[in-house]
């Protein structure tokens, strides 16, 4: 394959540039959001102009929209073509002053209310209520209550995430997994009625979760094995095992089990 090398760049430096991760960029051209790169070798491959634009629409379309990969991987091409014109796609009512505050706070709530009760049982009204919105209000920043849906359960992700770092960062590096699950355990609890909540939706094979709760969860372990072992091959398998001892160990302390973490890496 003939590639102009100028015009050509390294995942490092595709990821210095948009501030995307290098997991989330492989996972975005699984699910054909972008171009395959340039193979040049076995292990070696080459990112262009192409790659950066798509990924700047898609942050944007994630962090001010709140839109799902689902509805990105519909508007994207149009977008493009439109050289990248996000707000033009689905721009804000205009008596919408702060829009993402909006947006946040139906998250918010919407983390909150799926965390207590089960999916069927939460309803628009209800999370209007809970955001101080009005109905219309609501459907400007968000097509349906499943689409609030899949986006808290991903801000749950990152939410745990977020909490995941701070709290491995006040074990000695590089963490055992002992100590990583145990940390997972904290990051997770807040949230995990969310995230079960969408496995739940998924195992009853409503298409549009299953494919959901695999980015929510392929995004957790992929993002937390980089933490755990960057650069690493398998550390997504090491994350997979430290989020299943996590779990099993909020279940046991739920039975009144306090002891330390069941299995990883023992």
């Amino acid at each position: 394959m003939n590639v102009q090398q100028t015009d050509r760049f390294s995942m490092a430096e595709l990821t210095d540039r948009t501030g995307v991760p290098a997991s989330t960029v492989h996972h975005y051209i699984r699910r054909g959001l972008l171009p395959p790169a340039a193979r040049i070798s076995t292990k070696q491959f080459l990112y262009g102009p192409e790659h950066v634009d798509a990924l700047l629409v898609i942050r944007d379309l994630r962090r001010r929209q709140r839109l799902s990969l689902t509805k990105i991987a519909e508007v994207l091409p149009e977008i493009l073509a439109a050289g990248g014109d996000v707000m033009g796609a689905q721009r804000p009512g205009r008596d919408d002053p702060q829009p993402s505050t909006i947006t946040e706070r139906i998250l918010d709530v919407a983390i909150e209310s799926f965390g207590l009760h089960s999916y069927g049982e939460v309803s628009v009204a209800d999370l209007c209520a809970g955001a101080n919105v009005a109905k219309g209000t609501f459907y400007r920043h968000f097509d349906s209550k499943g689409q609030v849906f899949v986006q808290a359960a991903e801000r749950v992700v990152r939410q745990s995430l977020a909490r995941f770092r701070s709290e491995l960062a006040r074990e000695p590096q590089p963490a055992d997994m002992q100590a990583a699950a145990a940390a997972c355990a904290v990051a997770l609890r807040p949230g995990l009625p969310v995230l079960l909540e969408l496995a739940k939706r998924a195992m009853l094979h409503e298409p549009v979760y299953v494919n959901e709760a695999r980015h929510a969860f392929r995004l957790l372990v992929d993002e937390m094995g980089d933490v755990l072992r960057p650069g690493e091959s398998g550390n997504r398998a090491i994350a997979g095992m430290v989020v299943l001892d996590a779990i099993t160990q909020v279940f046991r302390g739920l039975v009144g089990d306090g002891g330390g973490a069941a299995s990883a890496g023992s």
